[in-house]
């Protein structure tokens, strides 16, 4: 079963902002902006490159495959090298479902391992594709979390929404995707794009 279930999670049907997952209450942060490319083109890119997202993404600093883990779909792994507001913070990531036919497609991958974080989360994070019955294409992403403290949980999704890490990361491919251009801080696509925030 999909943990992001997308169909939830679409400007259509409204946002959720908890979800609970084996009996435990975790908060879910989503947004998704439209790009102006082909469903099979943000996919190829956002699905087909996961290893690879330090390429593009100004707030990574590295992104290498992990041991002999496959380097796409079901079962890849990465090791990010991220920097999030100032600090480093290193993150093993697994995917864990993968869907990739037809008008919406996506797969997530969950935080299986942090070095650097402030407070210790258990997370997931999927990203999608979908083409709406505009046509247009859409990219979205729904990041759910639970503070390993509940309490902080809440704490938690303020820092990232304040941060605008959600956002930027689909403006990060945004952008990318429309122009070419690489490695643009957060603050700069927030500012270029501002009907996204």
């Amino acid at each position: 079963m999909s943990i992001a279930k997308v169909a939830m999670n679409t400007p259509q049907t409204g946002y959720e902002n908890r979800r609970t997952i084996g009996g435990k209450t975790f908060h879910v942060l989503s947004d998704e902006v439209e790009i102006k490319a082909t469903v099979d083109d943000v996919w190829a890119e956002v699905a087909g490159n996961f290893i690879n997202g330090a390429q593009i993404a100004e707030s990574l600093n590295a992104s290498t495959p992990i041991g002999d883990a496959p380097t796409q779909g079901l079962g890849a792994e990465r090791l990010l090298d991220i920097n999030f507001e100032g600090k480093r913070i290193e993150a093993k990531e697994r995917i864990i479902d993968f869907r990739g036919e037809k008008d919406v497609r996506e797969f997530t991958y969950e935080v299986y391992e942090t070095k650097g974080a402030p407070i210790g989360l258990k997370s997931y994070n999927t990203w999608y594709v979908r083409r709406g019955q505009d046509e247009k294409t859409y990219l979205g992403n729904v990041f759910i979390f639970r503070a390993n403290f509940f309490l902080l949980t809440g704490l938690v999704g303020k820092l990232l929404a304040r941060s605008g890490s959600i956002t930027g990361g689909l403006l990060t491919y945004k952008h990318y995707l429309e122009t070419g251009e690489k490695k643009v801080s957060t603050d700069l696509l927030l500012k270029k794009y501002p009907s996204a925030v």
